[in-house]
């Protein structure tokens, strides 16, 4: 048996007999190589063996940690958020790092949005604490004038109904495997290159009209997926 498996035993070991909770702090690296006559990246190969498996996940400059419970998540359905974790015992928390003034320049304007101008919403979802989703929310300027002076910290597809008489009707997203961009691993506290799934979700009204598009990025490790067939 190789080293770096030896190592991923061990800690599988601690999680399996209960000696480590939920949320956890794993030993250091430090304490892990000289454990077992180690070196770094053969220490690192095996947490990072973990975390794929989504069992123990990082924080930039804080080190290793248990996985919490995970927060089912249906990925077709853009559901509250607020409620959606309320719900599963979660302690849940938005922060809006920054809405950009009404521009054409982005891409997905000419891409989705006839060329015309949008805004461009950045927020930070949490649980428990811990930063789990980044979201960019694109959406044409002119249907949702003054979107800036809503509190964006909460749902958004409430403020589009009650503010703007906008209903969502239906929506398609498009979910793949990747990595996070270097600005997304910041806000998430992750390092560069941390695996992620990215969610490209349209929303429209019922008379078929883009209602806004939205790019998200989920940490593999905090959600369980959900889908129900028909």
């Amino acid at each position: 048996m190789l080293l770096y498996q030896k190592i991923r035993n061990y800690i599988q070991d601690l999680l399996s007999q209960g000696s480590m909770q939920p949320g956890s702090k794993l030993p250091s690296e430090r304490d892990l190589q000289d454990t077992f006559n180690s070196t770094r990246i053969t220490v690192r190969e095996a947490l990072a063996r973990l975390e794929a498996e989504g069992v123990i996940y990082s924080q930039k400059r804080r080190g290793w940690f248990v996985t919490p419970q995970k927060l089912r998540w249906h990925p077709a359905r853009k559901v509250n958020f607020n409620r959606l974790t309320n719900e599963q015992g979660f302690a849940p928390k938005t922060e809006v790092i920054s809405i950009a003034p009404p521009s054409a320049m982005y891409s997905i304007a000419n891409d989705y949005f006839n060329g015309d101008a949008v805004y461009q919403l950045t927020r930070v979802r949490k649980l428990d604490g811990r930063a789990i989703l980044m979201e960019q929310i694109y959406c044409l300027a002119a249907r949702f004038n003054g979107l800036e002076k809503q509190p964006l910290n909460g749902s958004i597809t409430e403020i589009m109904s009650a503010q703007y008489q906008v209903e969502i009707s239906h929506e398609q997203c498009v979910i793949s495997v990747t990595v996070l961009p270097d600005d997304v691993a910041l806000k998430l506290e992750k390092n560069s290159g941390a695996p992620c799934l990215k969610v490209k979700r349209a929303r429209y009204d019922v008379h078929e009209q883009l209602v806004d598009y939205n790019i998200e990025y989920w940490l593999h490790d905090a959600i369980e997926m959900v889908v129900e067939g028909v």
